[in-house]
């Protein structure tokens, strides 16, 4: 018997929550993560000696660096605690890792079912809330009473945020592992599953639905590379996929939100595309009210630098210049912004924002050269890890997997945000986890790394 089987059930079993609890926002979901750190540093002390290996060895000097960066920050206080903090996700990775890379089989199944049964959930009801529209006030309530905060014409399903599309991308390809499962069980081809691909097909779709364009690219990006390398996959993919763009092609012929508007002006900066639509007012008169959306891919790409998003990295890109070794400190960036005049002309018209909107250039910024360098040796670990999973159809897919979060050229999340980094933590967890998998022999396979 395993020697910490128990242990490692219960931890298995609240790890596996945390993807349904992601749902209900930032809290819980960081209390459970916090809670399973603190409760193996208390009980379960020996791991970190028996399995010690150069994992946590990384990134104990990367943290070790954002502590050292945070001596040389703008604000020292503000960024020494949110490093002290943010040690749990390093923690949390590392204990996952080596407290579940040998579980049971059928049990990682399981997990893998729970997921699809969790994307399943967000699709439902995000699909009810896109049905729920009206001209005047666009995506109404999902099954939970929820409407959407922010931008007109985008979907937050049963989230608080408008993030469905985020979670549903980070985690679909996980959902084709269970294909991959079932294929090496039957040892010959199976039938395919109508219900697997129309499910795919609607996770697809609902994507696209929500407008969020990152996760819409990272989705397709991944589709194309399992299109074309994972060869188990291809047949079922192409399914969901076709069925997908029937599905989304419909709806932009025949749904409200794609109909009945005119554009007024168009322009890439933030909520940059004003639109006018026809609306039911009193005495059964038609009248006019405009909507500010989000701003047409091709014009930001036209007129980046005009861009909220050029604006950003702009601004970020010239604060490095100022702090290049160590970087302004973690979560410094909104008061550098704010503080420092003369970083404002490159804000001119979306303002200072709390991160740099993407992952790469947010290390770069807050912790300067050598926290990037050693944030890119990590991903390049990562990367060798995969690589060196012994399937080739689930080596594909766990880099799409990886690619949806770390994809160097699109916007994300800050590292520092509650919700993302337990989001990251769980899916680089996974990552460590399934690369270990040997298909054929439906077993875990043993790690040096």
């Amino acid at each position: 018997m395993y020697k910490y089987f128990s242990f490692n059930k219960i931890y298995y079993l609240i790890f596996v929550s945390i993807f349904f609890f992601l749902i209900t926002g930032p809290a819980i979901p960081d209390i459970f993560l916090t809670f399973l750190v603190l409760v193996t540093l208390f009980l379960k002390r020996d791991i970190f000696f028996a399995d010690y290996n150069k994992w946590f060895i990384l990134y104990i000097i990367l943290w070790s660096c954002f502590i050292i960066s945070s001596l040389f920050a703008y604000n020292v206080y503000s960024s020494l605690i949110e490093t002290v903090i943010f040690i749990r996700f390093i923690l949390f990775i590392f204990i996952s890792y080596i407290l579940l890379k040998n579980l049971d089989f059928k049990l990682l199944k399981y997990l893998l079912y729970f997921i699809f049964i969790c994307c399943l959930f967000v699709t439902i009801d995000t699909l009810f809330q896109y049905y729920n529209y009206t001209y005047t006030n666009g995506f109404g309530e999902d099954l939970f009473g929820r409407k959407p905060e922010g931008l007109y014409g985008r979907l937050s399903g049963p989230f608080n945020d408008l993030v469905p599309g985020s979670y549903l991308s980070r985690l679909c390809f996980f959902i084709l592992i269970i294909y991959l499962i079932n294929f090496s069980e039957n040892r010959k081809k199976i039938e395919l599953n109508f219900f697997f691909i129309l499910s795919l097909g609607l996770i697809f779709s609902t994507i696209y639905f929500t407008g969020e364009r990152m996760s819409v690219a990272t989705t397709l990006l991944g589709l194309f590379l399992c299109i074309l390398f994972a060869s188990k996959l291809r047949k079922v993919l192409l399914l969901s996929f076709l069925f997908s763009l029937i599905f989304i092609s419909l709806n932009v012929n025949f749904h409200p939100h794609y109909k009945n508007y005119k554009i007024l002006k168009s322009n890439s900066q933030h909520e940059g595309l004003i639109i006018e639509r026809e609306i039911a007012c009193n005495d059964n008169m038609v009248c006019s009210k405009e909507f500010k959306v989000q701003p047409e891919f091709i014009k930001i790409l036209k007129e980046f630098n005009k861009s909220a998003y050029g604006e950003i990295y702009l601004s970020g890109l010239h604060m490095w210049t100022d702090f290049k070794l160590f970087g302004i400190g973690l979560n410094n960036f909104y008061r550098v912004c704010i503080n420092e005049k003369k970083y404002n002309k490159y804000n001119t018209s979306f303002g200072c924002t709390t991160h740099p909107h993407n992952m790469y250039l947010q290390s770069l910024v807050e912790t300067g050269l050598i926290g990037f360098l050693i944030f890119l040796f990590l991903m390049v670990l990562i990367i060798i890890k995969i690589v060196k999973t012994h399937e080739k159809n689930l080596r594909i897919l766990l880099f799409s997997i990886y690619l949806t979060i770390f994809w160097p050229i699109m916007s994300t999340g800050s590292f520092l945000k509650n919700w993302n980094m337990v989001f990251i933590s769980l899916i680089i967890s996974l990552i460590l986890i399934f690369s270990n998998i040997k298909l054929e022999d439906n077993k875990i396979e043993k790690s040096k790394i």
